[in-house]
């Protein structure tokens, strides 16, 4: 019976981990799909410690290619070819060269990877991250195990941080849990709220004082999310423009307003049957912008302008023309 040495921090990952020990004996190259926050870089960290520890080679070196540089085409052909190169110094050993943010691997980067992946192949191995999965070429991605990372629900994080943080059951009152479950979206910024909202319990602090303080963590997307999705039930453009050009600005991409749009209706859906359609209609919309590669803050205005184009479900005239100001 084999023992596992190894322990992930993480929460609901058991799946992904044993599949990578399933492909220990003949492990190919790995690539990490998920949206934001789901916990990717982190996997990352905890996947190499699961190589070295569990996996029948030894883990020589590893090249972790940071997603704020290291992302032109001389890093491949200089950095990552000189690293797979150089001579192994114990038997049974490979090398990993970690590609975090793999989104922002620009494509004649990427067609630059393909020939040491092929040629280095009995000495290194590749570990990519990015938030989907077409944002990696096909001939690097046919020679990947391609895990796709589900995002954890907050109803199933929630209460394993507080028992994780041994946060004590007269500081849980049911407000905590509408609190994070309303303005967090992802694993991390749930465990960073709780380890603070524990800290400043243990001062002695009242739960109406932990709050207070906690609310300058809230972030933008949050506070904007049910204005927006209140908006758009309205068919209200210039209210919409304006909400979502706030987000932009304050660093939201497209993806990242039609996860938290999506979230925010899962966990509180609107009983208004034309309220959800619009809704509906405005994350395929944005969706299939992302896969066409149409990104950007005038791609989502298109989306925008297309939607209250159409008639309301009451066969009014299409309300462009007649928008209320926010």
């Amino acid at each position: 019976m084999t023992t596992h040495l190894f322990e992930s921090q993480l929460f609901g990952q058991d799946t992904l981990f044993q599949t990578i020990r399933e492909s220990f004996p003949d492990i190919p190259h790995i690539f990490l799909t998920g949206p934001p926050g789901c916990g990717k870089t982190s996997l990352l960290h905890e996947i190499l410690q699961l190589l070295r520890k569990e996996g029948p080679f030894t883990v020589e070196s590893v090249l972790w290619l940071s997603s704020e540089k290291d992302r032109g085409i001389h890093t491949i052909r200089d950095k990552v070819n000189d690293f797979c190169k150089t001579a192994h110094s114990k038997p049974n050993s490979l090398r990993w060269i970690v590609v975090d943010d793999a989104d922002t691997l620009p494509l004649i980067s990427q067609q630059a990877l393909r020939r040491p992946m092929e040629t280095y192949n009995h000495l290194t191995r590749f570990l990519f991250a990015s938030r989907h999965a077409n944002h990696l070429i096909e001939p690097l991605k046919s020679r990947c195990l391609t895990i796709e990372i589900e995002p954890q629900s907050p109803f199933d994080i929630f209460p394993f941080f507080l028992e994780k943080f041994s946060i004590a059951q007269e500081h849980r009152p049911p407000e905590l849990f509408d609190f994070i479950i309303r303005n967090f979206t992802n694993l991390h910024e749930i465990k960073m709220i709780l380890k603070l909202y524990k800290v400043i319990r243990e001062e002695g602090k009242s739960f109406e004082e932990a709050i207070a303080f906690l609310q300058s963590f809230v972030p933008h997307s949050s506070l904007f999310l049910h204005d927006l999705i209140k908006a758009l039930g309205q068919r209200r453009a210039t209210a919409i423009r304006d909400i979502i050009t706030k987000l932009y600005l304050a660093g939201y991409l497209l993806d990242d307003i039609l996860l938290g749009i999506e979230k925010h209706i899962s966990l509180f859906p609107s009983a208004d049957p034309h309220t959800r359609f619009l809704i509906l209609q405005f994350t395929m919309l944005g969706w299939i912008s992302i896969q066409q590669g149409k990104e950007h803050w005038l791609d989502t205005m298109d989306i925008v302008e297309q939607i209250l184009r159409e008639p309301s479900a009451e066969g009014d005239a299409p309300h462009l023309q007649r928008t209320a100001t926010p």
